[in-house]
């Protein structure tokens, strides 16, 4: 039996697995890694060094960071405050995070901008009393930040990879806000129907209890002390900027690390007590997701899949418009479980030429690519982002059905931009 269709095999064991609950995410994410491992899709070495994979670590040091900014009261400041400027009103405070999030993403990696909103979003769950929930607000946080993310070369490595493909082929590249009418467009369409029927819809199917820890929920009787704050608050700043500008190419996993590291040596936070309100399972399931998606590329199911298309489509291809509907399924449907960055290199070094021999300008197939691998919200281990915010408690069921819901209003959104901006009518 071929090496892609064993992993076709369990990945489609994985899924009903997630589908059933028969187990925790993080368990059936670990089994599906395991299977690769004893199957010789993966090697062993290779498999578990994803849980030192920088996106790992960015999450774990942001947890102790938070933890800091918890024990020396500064959180819970700060969630009294934001609770008397946004009171009860929790849709409104949700669509704030998801426009907020989409545009600080232009300029910022998404994986950064949603380690930068948790603690506040979690000291004002906390505060609040219940009217404002983690669980109704970091899943659009992760959704604004991925579909905004997308509309810069800054914010996101899709498009700079669709472009390097570009650049390879010496065709006309992407300029720096080149992808941002179609990640605007839909931005604008998702925020209105998070309005409109979105957040109804998240209230009704997220019935499971509010997940807070024991910090967060003693958190406004954690009495202030202003020497901790100072430095916890400095400590905290100085990660984000380093977050955005990244000098000397530091990994967003190094810097958050030696924040928290700092932070443990300087008695701003106790470690013992961080590395036991750390959210284990979201770190698992983050490690071995990578692992799964590096399994699936090793294994060429995804350029299978995608040349199979192509033969099923046959003469069909000529028409970009059928090219661009194309690329947009295929990026968001393989994109659900392997690592977007592989996808969009694979889809565009396929795209791009295909484009430029039935004579057509490879731009919006380039986008399309880019933008379907960036709807990858439908599953738990889709995309960093999404699994850093399982902390709230999804289950699969929930990323499937309202992840699902907005990628596909995300995928219709852009498909409808790319055509009429780029008059492929």
């Amino acid at each position: 039996m071929s090496e892609s269709t064993i992993t076709i095999i369990i990945i489609a064991c994985t899924c009903f697995l997630y589908l059933t609950e028969k187990f925790s995410v993080a368990v059936t994410t670990v089994m599906g890694m395991l299977a690769l491992v004893f199957t010789d899709i993966l090697d062993f070495n290779e498999a578990f060094s994803c849980f030192a994979n920088t996106n790992v670590m960015l999450v774990l040091g942001m947890i102790i960071i938070v933890n800091a900014l918890i024990e020396c009261g500064v959180a819970g400041k700060i969630g009294n405050m934001l609770s008397r400027f946004v009171g009860h009103k929790e849709k409104t405070f949700m669509l704030i995070v998801f426009l907020s999030a989409s545009f600080i993403s232009l300029f910022s990696t998404n994986a950064a901008l949603v380690a930068m909103y948790m603690p506040f979003i979690a000291s004002l769950s906390a505060t609040s009393g219940g009217h404002i929930t983690k669980k109704h607000t970091y899943l659009p946080l992760a959704m604004g930040g991925l579909i905004g993310g997308t509309g810069s070369l800054a914010g996101s490595t899709a498009p700079l990879l669709a472009n390097d493909v570009l650049i390879i082929t010496n065709q006309k590249t992407m300029h720096f806000f080149s992808p941002f009418p179609v990640s605007l467009a839909i931005v604008v369409v998702v925020a209105l129907c998070f309005w409109f029927f979105l957040y109804d819809l998240m209230v009704k199917w997220l019935d499971f209890e509010e997940v807070i820890s024991e910090d967060e929920a003693n958190i406004q009787e954690i009495p202030f002390n202003r020497r901790n704050a100072v430095i916890s608050i400095t400590v905290f700043l100085v990660c984000i900027a380093l977050f955005i500008i990244q000098p000397f190419d530091w990994e967003l996993g190094l810097i958050a690390i030696a924040g928290a590291i700092t932070l443990v040596c300087t008695n701003c936070v106790d470690g013992n007590h961080a590395m036991k309100n750390m959210q284990w399972s979201a770190l698992i399931t983050l490690g071995a997701a990578l692992a799964l998606a590096k399994g699936f590329v090793n294994s060429g199911v995804g350029e299978m899949a995608v040349h199979w298309l192509m033969r099923i489509l046959g003469d069909w291809v000529a028409n970009p418009i059928v090219l661009v509907t194309v690329f947009l399924l295929a990026g968001f449907f393989l994109s659900q479980v392997m690592a977007n960055g592989s996808l969009v290199s694979m889809l565009a070094a396929i795209g791009v030429p295909m484009a430029i021999e039935i004579g057509c300008d490879p731009m919006p197939i380039a986008l399309a690519c880019v933008f379907g691998c960036s709807m990858a919200m439908a599953t738990p281990v889709a995309t960093t982002t999404i699994t850093m915010v399982q902390v709230a408690g999804y289950r699969f069921k929930d990323y499937f059905r309202i992840g699902g819901i907005v990628g596909l209003i995300g995928i219709a959104t852009a498909w409808v931009a790319i055509v009429v901006f780029y008059g492929l009518l």
